[in-house]
């Protein structure tokens, strides 16, 4: 019975990480940059560091190359535009410096404090579920718009409009 229980939780675990990584993927199919001046021939997906999510990310990207390619910022790869920049968690000082290299990126994080930072979508559990929570005031500032698919199946930050 004790097998059993760690197994499931090891399942879950891993299921959560592939469903923030195909989150990470969609979120760009689900925005459109048609008021920034970023180039959308190709869909930069960037991360900060090595994740288990972003390992997974990696594995989507590289399944999609005539659409999407992927960025690890650790390692030094510098991008011009990150569409989707995954930063798992960080401190608003940091967001503010990611904010400011990638003005029209989705900065992707975990947990309501991310958000609170200055990050734009977090990852946080619903009734067991990942969910996005997106600040609509946070993701103004990029000039990218969030399709009404993406905001149906997220939590929003109840906060004042800029």
């Amino acid at each position: 019975m004790y097998l059993g229980l760690c197994t499931s939780v090891a399942l879950a675990k891993v299921d959560d990480v592939d469903l923030k990584a195909v989150y990470l993927f969609r979120f760009a199919l689900l925005a459109d940059w048609q008021n920034t001046p970023v180039d959308l021939k190709h869909i930069a997906y960037c991360v900060v560091k090595n994740t288990e999510v972003s390992a997974s990310l990696e594995s989507i990207v590289a399944k999609k190359t005539d659409m999407a390619r992927f960025y690890h910022l650790g390692k030094g790869q510098r991008p011009s535009v990150c569409h989707i920049l995954y930063i798992e968690h960080s401190d608003d000082a940091k967001i503010s410096l990611l904010k400011e290299q990638f003005p029209h990126a989705l900065l992707v994080g975990n947990g309501k404090e991310f958000v609170r930072n200055g990050g734009m979508i977090a990852f946080i559990k619903v009734r067991n579920r990942i969910r996005p929570l997106i600040s609509r005031k946070n993701v103004e500032q990029t000039k990218v718009l969030l399709r009404s698919q993406l905001l149906a199946v997220s939590e929003l930050v109840k906060e004042e409009r800029i």
